[in-house]
């Protein structure tokens, strides 16, 4: 079954207001996730001791994370094209509070006594408190890191597998001239609830131990799944789909199984390419539904592509993955060892970025449908640009001044993916209208590849050259995206200049 072939459900219109709300909760959950996380991960590794460099673990460990989000990206979201939007996205929401809970497990695992925290509450902030005492072994914290690799590895394949179908789910969801103001409203809705977390691990900056707040996201992220499993409708009129809500939990449940079984296959069928062009030149040997589930893939791959706008896209992507990945990949982890800055501090960064985020936001809605695709993403880099220049400076800034510097860059990069998200949304959603997933997931998990070896890269540059290197890298990179986001091209326009033509 093909969704293409079904007509799209008249409720469907109701998702853009269920996602915004859904977007509220995750932009909560998410606000206090991102000032948490690279902290969480570098105190671990400072705990295994002092012969291993930080940057360089964080990079290797954000990297592997990138690879796991990238596969199922590329390889498994056609899946939702096939099956359904809703049971794809609930399947891959189940990774999320597993995720949570591993990493506050992992924080609990150097603790000499873990149950404590349950059994002595009076002494909770005491406990809390002395968390670097309370160490064990160096065998303990290694696997306190294991644990937190595998909690980053289930939150990279929630995101891998359910980003694409959520994509086009809005986009289908969306009504045909709103579609860049329907996602701008959408991660308004994100931004707005993201300024919470900064300000309240501001506000607890060492009474509360980092650790804590993951299970505390566990249980969020549980309330926005069955939120969404209640409130989101399947925008495809399906045969097999059903209105019971314990059937629904029941397909998600299969469609995490069939998830793994497409990316595999998938993965199988790539890597059997070779093999493929063997058997088709020898034109006497039998050819059997193997050889014909290649060349299925392989046809479908070349229609996606004989779109003009996606090998442009790839390109595009590539180079501002590189731009952008240098700098920002492991940016968290290095203001702690670069800078010695604790969450306190990434949190009033933080909340000054989705504070100027939301803000801009709000113009952006009302004139993103106006603007032309390549105007929002130029705006979106010319914007951006401000934070790689508010780095250079405040790295020759005195200490007490330096935090002030760089919060004038995440102004201008709040300012940046106000402008990107609508734009660049659209144009991802609209390669194939009849495969909006497979062609989302194909162009946005290489995107994504080329953000792979950045996080390595940029802990390689910092530890053994320094930290202004990969800002400087990003400056000069950056005009050559300004000229790639100009010349954008967009199937809609296309398809109007051809109109013309032959009119």
């Amino acid at each position: 079954m093909a969704l293409h072939e079904i007509a799209l459900h008249p409720s469907r219109k109701i998702n853009i207001r269920v996602l915004v709300f859904a977007n509220l909760i995750n932009g909560l959950i998410t606000g206090f996730y991102n000032v948490i996380l690279q902290p969480f991960i570098v105190e671990l590794i400072q705990l295994n001791g002092n012969n291993i460099n930080p940057e360089e673990t964080l990079g290797t460990i954000m990297t592997l994370a990138s690879l796991i989000m990238i596969l199922p990206m590329i390889f498994a979201a056609k899946l939702s094209d096939k099956i359904g939007r809703k049971r794809v996205i609930l399947g891959s929401f189940i990774f999320l509070p597993i995720a949570m809970l591993f990493l506050g497990i992992a924080g609990l695992l150097p603790l000499k006594q873990p149950m404590s925290f349950f059994t002595l509450p009076d002494g909770l902030l005491i406990e809390i408190t002395n968390y670097p005492h309370f160490i064990k072994n160096g065998l303990s914290i290694t696997y306190a890191l294991a644990v937190a690799f595998l909690g980053l590895s289930c939150f990279s394949l929630g995101i891998g597998f359910g980003d694409p179908a959520t994509g086009a789910l809005t986009a289908e969801s969306a009504e045909k001239k709103k579609t860049a103001s329907s996602f701008s409203l959408i991660n308004m809705a994100f931004y707005a609830t993201g300024l919470i977390g900064p300000l309240v691990i501001r506000i607890f900056t060492n009474k509360i131990e980092i650790w804590v707040y993951f299970f505390i996201l566990a249980a969020l992220r549980l309330i926005m799944f069955i939120y969404q499993l209640f409130a989101l409708k399947e925008p495809h009129v399906i045969k097999d789909y059903s209105s019971s809500i314990f059937k629904q939990f029941i397909q998600s449940l299969k469609a995490i199984y069939l998830l793994f079984v497409q990316m595999f296959k998938s993965i199988f069928l790539y890597l059997s390419v070779p093999v493929y062009f063997v058997l088709r030149r020898n034109k006497e040997k039998e050819r059997g539904n193997y050889y014909r589930d290649v060349e299925t893939n392989l046809n479908l791959l070349k229609e996606i592509f004989r779109n003009p706008g996606v090998p442009y896209a790839i390109g595009f992507f590539m180079l501002d993955a590189l731009t952008w990945g240098l700098s920002i990949s492991i940016f968290w982890g290095s203001l702690v060892t670069q800078y010695n800055f604790d969450e306190g501090n990434i949190a009033v960064l933080n909340l000054v970025f989705y504070l100027s985020t939301l803000i801009f936001f709000i113009p952006v809605t009302k004139i993103s449908d106006k603007l032309r695709k390549p105007q929002l993403l130029l705006l979106s880099q010319l914007t951006g640009g401000l934070f790689f220049a508010s780095n250079i400076i405040a790295y020759f800034t005195l200490p007490q001044y330096r935090l002030y510097i760089i919060l004038i860059g995440w102004i201008g990069m709040g300012a940046s993916v106000a402008f990107w998200m609508p734009g660049i949304m659209s144009i991802l959603t609209n390669f194939d209208k009849k495969r909006r997933a497979e062609a989302y997931g194909l162009v946005q998990g290489l995107h994504n590849l080329g953000w792979l070896p950045t996080s390595f890269l940029a802990g390689i540059i910092i530890s053994r050259v320094n930290f202004l290197a990969v800002f400087i890298i990003s400056l000069v990179l950056l005009p050559f995206n300004l000229l790639m986001a100009w010349k954008f091209p967009i199937k809609e326009e296309q398809e109007e200049e051809k109109l013309k033509v032959e009119s």
